[in-house]
């Protein structure tokens, strides 16, 4: 009897000893591991306190794969054998003709060879003829934008404002408008984009070059002119919503280093992270810790996506019908810095702060993240606008064709501002 006792003791300590050796492997785990692995979160999580962690910090986080809806552009042009067709300011208009056309770009990207330097005389000539044309409305190296698209492109790729697909004879060329005007062959089909431009009807748009415009060569003239839809703007802010940010964002609302203050500020910290959102719908994320908030490598395309996704948690799915797109980014041997305005119908919103939401990196990981949280409604009616005609007459020579929301006091008005 007192062997056997004696054995039990023995197998009892040894399952404690194997236990302690795992527990003490997952605990050399980096935390950023932990978080996106939903189960090693459930083991860990209930084992946070004996590991002398906040349960928070171990808190299951989805990771955002890079999906073909960051890619939209804020115009695409195209022209068949019957015509010009554009798609702006309109985002049900967008969606169709990017659905349509955007996986030709991929391909593009994905076939595409080492391009060559070409006029704006050359791109000109080919953007009358058959070929699709996509606005970014900001710089972004190509590398992105094919993440974006699924693409792995073979060769270097400059960075580009926009891009270009034209039928050229047997060959689909790509063409990659930025500071330089450069032109790379590919391997997507010629059959196969004219099947796809043709299912398109002319609408009477132009370029500027096209029809002799003082404008910027490349602005684009709708056929018609624009009715933007009239919105109100609201704050998404309630319990529930901090709440939800706070736990997305690996803070636990309900700890004792949460609290909200007489202003209606609700402020959480963790080990080198805070968070604070106001009532106004202010948020200002700040991080000193190097694995919280971190990019999933050190290419310009994971610190965009990474971005992406925070400025989407923090504001994207609450912003009714509008939309964050990447507007700016700015890369610098210190940091990287990602920024998104609200958009809604295709239309870039104007705000006091000057953006949406901010993210700053020094190296892969998240230093602060600011900005503002809003929810947009349309109501049905529609603004009216100065017609395309006019304003193109007034903006200064060489201008863009821009449309923007002003938002003051709530309210939001359309007018053209004069673009780059």
């Amino acid at each position: 009897m007192k062997r056997r006792t004696i054995e039990l003791c023995k197998d009892v300590i040894l399952v404690l000893l194997v236990v302690n050796l795992i527990l003490l492997a997952l605990m050399s785990l980096p935390t950023e591991s932990v978080r996106q692995s939903p189960l090693l979160s459930a083991l860990l999580q209930p084992l946070a306190q004996v590991l002398g962690m906040d349960q928070a910090e171990l808190a299951y986080m989805e990771v955002a794969e890079p999906v073909m809806d960051a890619a939209r552009p804020l115009a695409v042009t195209l022209r068949n054998s019957a015509g010009r067709y554009t798609a702006i300011w309109d985002f049900a208009a967008l969606d169709t003709a990017f659905e349509t056309l955007g996986g030709a770009l991929g391909e593009a990207l994905d076939t595409a060879s080492a391009p060559s330097t070409v006029s704006e005389a050359q791109v000109q000539g080919v953007l009358a003829g058959e070929s699709v044309y996509f606005d970014y409305g900001l710089t972004l190296p190509a590398a992105v934008l094919a993440s974006w698209l699924d693409a792995v492109p073979e060769e270097s790729l400059p960075e580009v404002h926009a891009c270009a697909l034209a039928v050229e004879g047997d060959q689909v060329a790509l063409y990659l408008l930025g500071e330089t005007y450069q032109r790379a062959e590919t391997g997507l089909l010629p059959e196969t984009l004219e099947n796809l431009l043709e299912q398109f009807r002319p609408d009477g748009s132009a370029f500027a070059f096209e029809v002799d415009s003082t404008l910027a060569p490349d602005a684009l003239l709708p056929g018609g002119n624009p009715a933007p839809p009239s919105a109100v703007v609201g704050n998404p802010c309630d319990n529930r919503y901090i709440e939800s940010l706070a736990t997305a964002l690996g803070f636990n609302p309900y700890g004792d280093t949460s609290y909200t203050d007489s202003d209606g500020t609700a402020y959480f910290s963790e080990a080198g992270c805070a968070l604070q959102i106001s009532a106004a719908g202010e948020i200002l994320l700040t991080s000193t810790a190097q694995d919280r908030f971190r990019a999933g490598g050190d290419g310009v395309e994971e610190l965009v996506e990474e971005a992406r996704r925070l400025a989407a948690l923090a504001a994207g799915d609450a912003a009714g019908e509008a939309r964050l797109y990447l507007s700016d980014l700015t890369v610098t041997e210190e940091e990287t810095v990602c920024t998104f305005d609200y958009y809604l119908s295709g239309i870039p919103v104007s705000l006091a702060a000057g953006y949406g939401i901010q993210v700053t990196f020094s190296g892969q990981s998240v230093q602060r993240m600011e900005g503002t949280a809003l929810r947009f409604e349309t109501t049905g009616d529609t603004q009216l606008v100065m017609p395309v005609a006019q304003a193109a007459a007034v903006l200064p020579e060489g201008s863009d064709l821009t449309l923007e929301y002003q938002l003051q006091d709530g309210a939001m008005q359309a007018g053209w501002v004069p673009g780059r």
